[in-house]
């Protein structure tokens, strides 16, 4: 009897045990399937702010492409104002010349005048042409180029331009035998006018704007742009590259010309380089990749 009571007993224990063992599996169960709702939760979540970030990204990427035309076209005008000067002047000749056939009677004369009249059109065909590939709209088109012609064809379209600030002048020190360098032409032309400019605005009672060329070990040539200037705040230096920042007074400048000049050099493997003391002047270097691999 004793013993049936025992085993009764244990039976009891194990259906208690049971009992507890199966609330706990419900109770394992509430919050697994709480967690799981949670988890779903937070992966929408997280998926929602990724499209968002993605939505976002788009946006900045179609912004940047718009300010990067917006500074381009400012580019292109400081580049036409001085396009314009070097059509003006051919266009001068080629009119003198054409009056000049009509009133001789001279085949010799008018052989002459009609050779000055085709050599002004080759030289107005070129600056156009100039102008219209400045203007397009596309990625780098790299090729080895010579660093100082570039600058030479460079400081021509400048220079004219710089007679609207006053007192500014402009020198050119270049080193010879530097290797080619592999870069788009014209965005190379496009960074080195923004500096150009740059340096000139720098320079509100006038000065001197020194471009150079040189060599950096075996990977970079370089064309630096210095001028007399105001000089950066040492807090601004590391901000200058930064879309819309400017030093510049209202209305004198986006803070775009920079952040385009980092962007185009960068795009053709190179890098930009700025230093600066407040009072002194600035100094702007344009490291140019000299192998296709950078």
């Amino acid at each position: 009897m004793q013993k049936h009571s025992s085993i009764e007993k244990r039976v009891k224990e194990c259906e208690m045990e049971l009992e507890e063992a199966r609330g706990l599996a419900k109770a394992r169960e509430k919050l697994l399937l709480a967690n799981i709702r949670e988890l779903n939760e937070v992966y929408e979540s997280l998926r929602e702010k990724v499209r968002q970030i993605r939505d976002r990204d788009e946006r900045i990427r179609n912004f940047d492409e718009i300010l990067t035309r917006a500074s381009r076209l400012s580019s292109l005008g400081e580049l036409a104002a001085s396009i314009a000067h070097e059509i003006k002047n051919p266009l001068i000749s080629i009119e003198g010349f054409a009056k000049r056939i009509e009133k001789s009677s001279d085949l010799r004369k008018v052989r002459e005048y009609a050779t000055f009249i085709e050599k002004e059109s080759d030289r107005l065909s070129h600056v156009l042409m100039r102008l219209l590939d400045f203007a397009r709209m596309r990625g780098p088109a790299r090729e080895y180029l010579d660093v100082n012609s570039v600058v030479d064809e460079t400081i021509l379209f400048t220079e004219h331009h710089l007679t609207a600030f006053r007192n500014v002048s402009i020198t050119v020190a270049e080193e010879d035998h530097l290797p080619r360098v592999y870069v788009d032409k014209i965005h190379v032309q496009q960074a080195l006018i923004n500096l150009v400019m740059n340096a000139a605005q720098a320079m509100p009672a006038g000065g001197a704007v020194l471009v150079r060329t040189g060599r950096r070990g075996a990977d970079y040539a370089w064309i630096s742009v210095s001028d007399e200037g105001i000089g950066i705040d040492e807090e601004h230096l590391e901000r200058i590259f930064e879309p819309f920042f400017t030093t510049k007074p209202r209305g004198e400048g986006t803070g775009l010309g920079l952040s385009l000049t980092k962007k185009l050099v960068e795009a053709n493997g190179g890098k930009i380089e700025v230093e600066s003391t407040k009072g002194q002047g600035s100094t702007f270097r344009l490291l140019l990749p000299i192998r296709a691999d950078a």
